[in-house]
């Protein structure tokens, strides 16, 4: 995704801003569902870790 700069004074017409929302939506729920599989990853390799040090 790339990034939008948006000066001071700028303003979106109704259509570009509900445009710019629904990007800024969709790409939010990809990051969301990454994180989550970076959780679950960073979850798996901790528990792990704890079992090595137990035994």
């Amino acid at each position: 995704m790339g990034f939008i700069k948006f000066t001071k004074g700028t303003s979106l017409s109704d259509k570009d801003r509900k445009s710019l929302q629904k990007l800024l939506t969709d790409e939010k729920k990809k990051l969301q569902a990454a994180l989550k599989d970076v959780d679950a990853s960073l979850s798996m390799l901790g528990g792990k870790k704890k079992a090595k040090k137990k035994r």
